[in-house]
């Protein structure tokens, strides 16, 4: 039977097979094949040989226009591309799609723009350090069965992606501090400064220079229940879907532009050597 590869496989089958019956260590093996050691411990996990499919079960062949304003804002959010895009809108927001249906709906990235900010290694090799997060505050009109205006605070360190995310009913100057403080014993990179997009007011913390942009963000309308939007939030709460999704993409996922790791261990490697 042929085993049809991931465009973006590293190993073989016959390789995989190897992995999972060769009694050297996770470091001999990568030094051994050229790969890597997260290559070598996710094969040894699993018991077949064959890629996972990303296809889910039951596909839809048209999204709301909502749900694609969403997945293009949570790309443009975070920088993914698109296989660990297609994990966070399967799994994440329960959005069933395929790989190649999501990628149809994507508008061009921002990171292929000409001048568009470096990430991981490349950013590293550039001279520039993750000591900057950015953050945000997003004003939302919801369905009143989703509790009608909520706010979005949400940040992100540009360099490896690692974001930070919380749904307010409500918002105060002691708020967004208390919010600001949480990110920063949250974040494992060493954060000198803070840019902030549409704060009404200013922020201030110790320690840290905080440059404040004068933008605005309008508020987003959403007419129809959430449920109807994000499958998942029939199952859990908005707010503790919204922590979860970091927490996924933060530790869930190897990035190759940041070296085989997740955005989290990018981080805390590099705070440790610097």
């Amino acid at each position: 039977m042929e085993i049809k590869l991931h465009a973006n496989a590293t190993t073989t089958p016959r390789t995989r097979r190897y992995l999972q019956q060769s009694d050297k260590s996770d470091r001999e093996l990568a030094l051994e094949l050229g790969i890597s050691v997260t290559t070598v411990r996710r094969w040894r996990k699993r018991e077949q040989i064959s890629d996972n499919h990303t296809t889910p079960k039951v596909i839809h062949k048209a999204m709301r226009h909502e749900q694609v304003s969403l997945i293009n804002a949570l790309r443009d959010a975070t920088g993914a591309p698109l296989d660990e895009l297609l994990l966070l809108v399967n799994e994440g927001l329960g959005i069933s799609v395929s790989r190649a249906t999501l990628n149809r709906y994507l508008k061009p990235a921002a990171s292929s723009r000409q001048g568009a900010p470096l990430q991981g290694k490349k950013a590293l090799k550039a001279g520039h350090l993750p000591q900057r997060l950015e953050l945000h505050h997003l004003p939302l009109s919801l369905h009143m069965d989703d509790g009608g205006e909520q706010h979005l605070l949400w940040a992100r360190e540009p360099v490896s992606g690692w974001c930070f995310a919380r749904l307010y009913a409500g918002i105060s100057p002691q708020l967004l501090a208390n919010w600001a403080r949480e990110l920063l014993e949250a974040c494992p990179a060493d954060i000198q400064s803070v840019e902030t997009f549409g704060f009404a007011t200013s922020l201030s913390l110790e320690g840290i220079v905080i440059k404040h942009s004068s933008a605005q963000h309008s508020a987003v309308q959403v007419a129809i229940p959430l449920g109807e939007i994000i499958p998942r939030v029939n199952e859990e709460p908005a707010g503790e879907l919204l922590m979860r999704i970091c927490e996924f993409y933060n530790q869930g996922k190897a990035q190759k532009k940041l070296g085989d790791s997740t955005p989290q261990a990018f981080l805390e490697a590099l705070r440790r050597t610097l």
